[in-house]
């Protein structure tokens, strides 16, 4: 029943989230968070020797003046010194034609830097330079171009990468494509290395030839700004204040494209898969666990889960947490209702059963510890109690009044058994048959029957009744029998038969009480005061090869 319930729960949960998880504010913000927090674990630090920058930095700009005032003949004498790399991208958008500042102009009759830059871009001839949206470079040519935007996501954090943005190759592709010929990514989660990764050298350095030539030779060269007044900069899954240089982040997009790296999301069928499988586990933890165990298993399954997401991304596997997360607290919510639900069912349907049986005190012991109403082994006492002569009586007496002493005698015998924790099963006509040890655990359940056996014995004398009563322990099945007209908790087996027998014998031995062998064994390791026991000898019972040795067992004279 709770695995058919379970199931289900697990499969609504997994179909309802997923509907509503369909309205993206609802988790994808959370989920962004959970993914910047991974790249703050696992980010990687690897040095990266193939893509070097050269950085138009505080540095260079020091060097060769405000960065407005450069002439192209700067970036001319830097692309002819780069003659032996595979590629040279240019992250400058060069939309105008350039301008000389008047000092310039007294020593250049017919100056044209833009010749010399366009003429140093033919030499070079493995020059990429960036277009945007709007505009595209002046120089076109002996150069390839590619779109240097960077598209971010709505929290304007940059996580995914782009072949082709609205139908124009992007600034990396066209890059990693002079490189690698042919690039099969189109869309995907960026692969970042730390911002230490790649080498970066002073755009003056290069400029003023410091950095021996050889040392370009086969690399890929990105030309970009780091300074802070040229305002170029991202946010980053691990650096989300906004200042991530943006060259830098085309340098990781080639390294994505040129070695075919990338994050890749795990197919949503297996998320869901796996949700649900955790979703029923989760269940099942919830509606059959204790409180405190089933906070405890839940926690390290959902903590392994989160564990797993991390060590999947450092293996450049993304698994989305928040969506699973959600179906998880809605499985546990919806168990732990219907949990609530069932136990206090089951209570009701207990409290029904066993309040026929036992004293107030003891059905709230039952209900705390409750027993398999299907049936279970237990062990037990079971005592029965009978009138003696009781039908000769009645034949001859009024029934008002035989109704009255009979219910006087098990109203009396009754208060005794629940005072000694013993359960009423039946009554059978005059007769009275109690257990003692199940549902509700004892100990000592043979020495607590003999106790309210001899009891019971004392009490009916007073009333003016004489009984026999045969008590044996052992094992019994304990559960609700019956058919679903009309069911009955009680105990069957050999050891109640026997109980039964031990009754009849009271008769032949003349005396009160008599136990059976098992009782009197569990009696003797117990410590007891107050009772007497006498052995009767063996006899012969019913259903039984071999004589069994029986006892009676009495109050000590005083």
């Amino acid at each position: 029943m709770k695995i058919r319930f379970a199931l289900y729960v697990a499969v609504v949960s997994v179909l309802l989230i997923n509907l509503i998880s369909l309205y993206k504010p609802l988790w994808l913000p959370f989920e962004r968070r959970i993914y910047n927090l991974k790249y703050e674990f696992n980010i990687p630090h690897e040095k990266n020797e193939e893509i070097v920058i050269i950085d138009i930095d505080e540095k260079s700009l020091g060097k060769l003046g405000r960065y407005q005032n450069w002439p192209r003949a700067y970036f001319a004498e830097v692309l002819l010194y780069l003659d032996e790399v595979k590629a040279v991208g240019i992250d400058i958008l060069f939309a105008e034609p350039d301008t000389l500042p008047i000092e310039a102009q007294k020593y250049y009759a017919k100056p044209s830097f833009d010749s010399l830059l366009e003429n140093a871009i033919k030499e070079n001839g493995k020059v990429v330079l960036v277009s945007s949206f709007d505009d595209k470079p002046i120089f076109t040519k002996f150069n390839r171009i590619g779109l240097g935007e960077i598209l971010t996501d709505d929290d304007g954090v940059v996580r995914k990468g782009f072949y082709t943005i609205f139908g124009q190759k992007t600034f990396a592709a066209e890059i990693g494509e002079m490189i690698k010929h042919e690039i099969k990514q189109e869309r995907f989660l960026i692969q970042f290395l730390s911002e230490n990764s790649f080498r970066r050298i002073s755009f003056s350095d290069v400029y003023l030839k410091r950095v021996p030539k050889e040392y370009f030779k086969d690399k890929i060269v990105l030309i970009g700004g780091t300074a802070q007044g040229l305002f170029d900069f991202q946010s980053v899954p691990f650096k989300s204040e906004g200042n991530f240089p943006g060259v830098l982040i085309h340098a990781n997009l080639v390294n994505n494209f040129i070695n075919t790296i990338e994050i890749n999301e795990i197919s949503y069928s297996y998320v869901i898969l796996l949700t649900f499988i955790l979703s029923v586990i989760l269940g099942l933890l919830t509606l059959n666990k204790s409180i405190k165990v089933y906070l405890i298993f839940n926690a390290i399954l959902y903590l392994l889960f989160i564990i797993i997401t991390f060590i999947l991304f450092s293996l450049r596997l993304e698994l989305g947490v928040i969506r699973p997360s959600y179906t998880f607290l809605m499985t546990i919510f919806v168990s732990l209702i219907y949990r609530y639900w069932y136990e206090e069912r089951e209570k009701k349907k207990i409290k029904t059963i066993f309040s026929r049986y036992y004293s107030k005190e003891l059905v709230e012991k039952v209900i705390a510890n409750p027993p398999r109403l299907g049936g279970e082994k237990v062990d037990c006492t079971v005592m029965f109690a009978d009138i003696r002569n009781f039908t000769p009586y009645a034949e001859k007496t009024d029934p008002e009044k035989v109704s009255q002493r009979l219910n006087s005698f098990l109203d009396e015998m009754v208060q005794t058994i629940f005072s000694y924790q013993g359960r009423i099963d039946k009554f059978i006509g005059d007769c009275v048959m109690s257990v003692f040890g199940s549902p509700v655990k004892l100990q000592n359940h043979a020495l607590s029957a003999c106790y309210a056996a001899v009891d019971m014995v004392q009490k009916a004398e007073k009333l003016g009744f004489k009984i026999g009563i045969g008590i044996n322990s052992g094992d019994a099945i304990s559960g609700n029998f019956g058919s679903p007209i009309r069911m009955e908790y009680t105990v069957i087996g050999d050891s109640v038969n026997l109980a039964s027998r031990l009754e009849r014998l009271t008769r032949d031995f003349e005396c009160s009480i008599i136990i059976g062998p098992n009782t009197y064994k569990k009696v003797m390791q117990e410590k007891y005061e107050g009772l007497q026991f006498r052995e009767l000898g063996r006899v012969k019972v019913k259903g039984k090869e071999e004589e069994l040795l029986v006892y009676s067992v009495q109050a000590m004279a005083r």
